[in-house]
């Protein structure tokens, strides 16, 4: 499947944080995570052989669920570039093929294409592995990812320190594992969404199933049916929804 150049920027909802972003002529796979797993509601609909033509392909997190390269391995280009936020995901991905790994830190910037930056922001660290939040940016068109957002300081420090995002794309189920949060409640991502200057929000990580006192689901999109959304635009896109800005 070959990319055509969009306008501005599209988001399509696979499963927990994996999204495919397109950015004028960029095409990048988040946190791949194919796998239909009993822990979670639902699975991708778009299966791993049938991703477009990749630009690049982004972890923001290192455990498995945000990080599975086993469910890519027959994607065919193994030289497409991979950025990820901690060495062991680099292994992990090399034993499945990919040769074109590297661990991008809080700061640093890459080139995708002509026209599109990847720009990496601070998160948090847990268990003494960093999680990294992306922006991906081309001419006109400013994306924020965060598959595993939990630090409202970073994010407010990340809006103080960029122009305005176009979207932020982020988790909302606030969920807990054995007593440690790990991402941002869905109030908490919209206050997210507004320290980014981002006039929409894009959920993601919604689809765990709590089991028993080890996982705890706290939160999920609905819990903002009823709260004011302060003119944030809420893009709620089922697996395998698309979303397009219209042109202006």
């Amino acid at each position: 499947m070959t990319h055509q150049r969009i306008e501005k920027w599209a988001v399509t909802r696979l499963h927990n944080a994996m999204v495919i972003i397109e950015v004028d002529d960029a095409v990048i796979l988040t946190d791949p995570w194919f796998t239909d797993h009993r822990t979670f509601n639902g699975h991708s609909p778009l299966p791993a052989s049938e991703l477009p033509e990749l630009t690049a392909i982004i972890g923001s997190h290192w455990v498995k669920d945000h990080w599975n390269p086993e469910d890519i391995a027959s994607y065919p280009d193994k030289d497409v570039p991979v950025y990820v936020c901690a060495d062991s995901m680099v292994k992990r991905a090399r034993k499945h093929g990919f040769n074109n790994i590297e661990v991008l830190e809080w700061g640093d910037k890459r080139s995708l294409t002509s026209t599109v930056t990847l720009e990496v922001y601070e998160e948090h660290v847990g268990r003494g592995r960093p999680t990294n939040n992306y922006g991906i940016i081309g001419p006109g068109s400013r994306v924020f990812y965060g598959g595993e957002v939990l630090n409202l300081d970073a994010a407010r420090r990340c809006g103080e320190a960029h122009d305005p995002f176009d979207v932020a794309i982020g988790p909302v189920n606030g969920v807990i594992l054995l007593g440690r949060k790990l991402t941002t409640t869905a109030t908490e991502m919209l206050e997210a969404t507004r320290l980014l200057g981002a006039p929409r929000m894009l959920p993601i990580h919604d689809e765990h199933r709590s089991i028993g006192p080890m996982l705890k689901v706290t939160s999920s999109i609905r819990e903002l049916d009823n709260v004011d959304l302060g003119g944030i635009e809420l893009i709620e896109l089922p697996l395998g929804g698309r979303y397009e800005p219209p042109p202006a």
